[in-house]
C-alpha cells in the first residue's frame, strides 16, 4: 500500500512539471536546441522554471493562476515580464480584487 501512495505522488507531480528536452554526454538540450550543462537551472520565454541534471531533468511553471474571485466584478491580467496575474476590478482597473484561490 505504501508503494501505491508513492506512485501517486509521482504521478501527480509529471502533471506540474514536465520533461522537454533530451540527454547528450555533457548536459541536456532543450526544446530550442540550446545545450545546458549538467547541475544548471533556467527560466524559459513561456514562464517554465527548468533544471538539468544527470539524474532528473524536466521544467515547472513559475505561474500561479488565480481561481477563486468575483468573475463578474473583476478580470484577471497576465503579466508575461514577470510571470504573474493581476486581478482587478473590470469597472477601474486600478483597484484590486480578492482572491481565495490559485493554482500553480
Amino acid at each position: 500500500q505504501m508503494h501505491m501512495l508513492g506512485l501517486l505522488i509521482i504521478v501527480a507531480s509529471v502533471t506540474l512539471c514536465d520533461a522537454q528536452f533530451g540527454y547528450v554526454l555533457s548536459g541536456c538540450i532543450d526544446e530550442n536546441g540550446v545545450l545546458h550543462e549538467f547541475n544548471s537551472k533556467w527560466k524559459t520565454k513561456d514562464c517554465q522554471s527548468c533544471s538539468c541534471s544527470k539524474e532528473t531533468m524536466g521544467c515547472c511553471s513559475l505561474v500561479i493562476t488565480p481561481r477563486i474571485y468575483d468573475e463578474e466584478k473583476c478580470e484577471s491580467i497576465f503579466y508575461e515580464e514577470t510571470c504573474s496575474y493581476k486581478v482587478v476590478e473590470k469597472a477601474d482597473p486600478s483597484k484590486l480584487c480578492e482572491v481565495h484561490g490559485a493554482v500553480g
